[in-house]
Formats: C-alpha cells, structure tokens, sequence
C-alpha cells in the first residue's frame, strides 16, 4: 500500500489551464445558511445544514433557491454533516466532520431512494467506520489529518477524501455501501496544497470534481481527471476572481459533463484586513476547456 500512496504522489500533476464562467448565481433560503453539501436528483438540488443543524434534508428549486419539501431522518442526529452523495438506488449523508480529530463516532447515513422520494420522514441504515491508520485521538483543533468534508460513490464503493489541516493534502479511504461497522482503507493521497470542502464523481467523464479554500481563503475547484496511478492529472481552478476572497464554498453537484452547481455558506470573516459578509449562495458553474 505504501509503495501505491508514493506512486501516485509521483504522478500527480496540478494544472490551471482550465477557465470557468458563473452561468447562475442564485441566494439558498435563511433555513440553508450553513449548506455544506449538495447532489442533483430529478431536476432538483438536495442539500442540508452543517453541525448542530436539523437531521433533515432540503430540496431545492435549482432555478429559485426556494426550499420545496423537507426530509426528515428520523433515526440520525446532526453531529457534524459535511457530506452527501448518490447512486442509483440511495442517498448517503457523511457525518464525517472531525475538526478536533477526536471522533469515535464517524457514520454515514444510507437513505434508499425509492423511500426519499415518497415520505417526508424516513429511516436510514447506518455505515459507522474508523480510519484504519489513525491511533490516536487526542483533540486538536485545526491539526487533525482525519477530517472529511467530501464524499462520493466510485467503482460501487464509498471514497472519503479528507480535508487535512496537518499538510493540505487530500487522502482517500474506501468503506463499502452496506450498513456494517468497518476499518476505512487508506487507497491515495494527493497534494492538492489547499483544504477539500467537497468532491462528486461523474460516471459520464470519468472526472471527479471538488471544492477547496486555502489559509487565504482563496476558493478553488478541483478537477481530478484519469482517476488511474499512471496519468493522473488534477485542475487547480481559482474561484477568486470572480467570487472575490473569504468564500465558504463548500458544496459541488455535477449538472451535466461541462456544468457544476456549487454552493457557499453564510459567513463573516476578515481577510488581510478587510471584512467581507456573503449570504448563502448557490452558483452554476460552466468549464470550459
């Protein structure tokens, strides 16, 4: 395994020659100031609040930003949200943040589609795991390699890309689907030199997507392209622009091959000095070559 990690350190090769333009900008509703995950599913966007926020699911009209129904997971609690992801057949909610590295009780949430899509409130098996390389757990804020903000489904199992505060790389575990109890196996490591927020793998292009911020607070997309050991390459896109700096960009959806929806959190923060106060926001964002 350790001879796979180097490999693909190797290999990796960030690139910026990609270019982007806003094709929407559309502000979320007060009941979404914290979004920090989003999946495109029938047309419509779902998403949901970070920490402390309601174990419940928002769908969206990707068009308005208006909230148009409400899912409630009855048998989950919002520790920490940070994360969601699809396939064909059920929903996965990553109650994965982990800002202290302390946690013992990182778990995903399994939602079967056919069930969100009839009812308001539904149950969800459960997918607890643990790191597989982490052995200790003493709580320190802000350092900690063992935080996941990014989700998605690849080969029919879970990959979990953490955000890592201790050298702003990016490693990636895989759990399966199934509801169990299990040992997250480490499989990549990439340098992307800035803090993975989000990621969504398209099948259609076989390009994986991100969003990232660094200690700036510069946003980036990450685009991740040929997901093989030998000719990796990844896209470094700078959101910042034309978003302007001190965005909470913390969500990503594929719309279609050429298009992503992203969304950005509520916040305040100082940056070199000057304040800067967003709104919730959600952005369509078009790549171009």
């Amino acid at each position: 395994m350790k001879y796979i990690i180097v490999i693909v350190m190797l290999c990796t090769q960030i690139l910026s020659s990609q270019s982007f333009k806003i094709g929407r900008k559309v502000t979320l509703p007060k009941k979404l100031e914290e979004t920090s995950g989003i999946i495109y599913i029938g047309k419509e966007l779902v998403s949901f609040n970070d920490s402390g926020g309601k174990a419940e699911l928002y769908v969206l009209n990707p068009y308005t930003g208006k909230r148009n129904r409400t899912v409630r997971i009855q048998n989950a609690q919002n520790v920490d949200w940070e994360a969601i992801a699809q396939d064909e057949k059920a929903i996965y909610i990553a109650d994965t943040g982990n800002n202290y590295g302390d946690r013992t009780d990182l778990v995903i949430y399994k939602v079967l589609k056919k069930d969100f899509i009839r009812k308001n409130a539904v149950n969800a098996e459960k997918i607890y795991f643990s790191y597989e390389d982490q052995f200790f757990y003493e709580r320190q804020k802000h350092y900690t390699n063992f935080d996941c903000e990014a989700i998605t489904i690849y080969q029919n199992q879970l990959l979990l890309f953490t955000k890592n505060w201790g050298d702003y790389h990016t490693n990636i575990y895989k759990v399966p689907t199934k509801s169990g109890n299990y040992s997250a196996i480490k499989i990549h490591s990439l340098d992307i030199g800035a803090l993975l927020t989000s990621v969504e793998y398209n099948h259609d292009n076989n390009l994986f997507a991100g969003t990232a911020y660094d200690k700036d607070y510069k946003s980036y997309l990450i685009i991740i392209k040929d997901f093989y050991l030998s000719r990796q390459k990844i896209s470094k896109i700078d959101l910042t622009p034309k978003l302007d700096y001190a965005n909470q960009i913390e969500a990503i959806a594929w719309k279609d091959n050429n298009e992503v929806y992203i969304t950005r959190e509520a916040s305040k923060n100082k940056v070199k000095g000057k304040k800067y106060k967003n709104k919730q926001k959600l952005f369509l964002i078009k790549l171009k070559d």
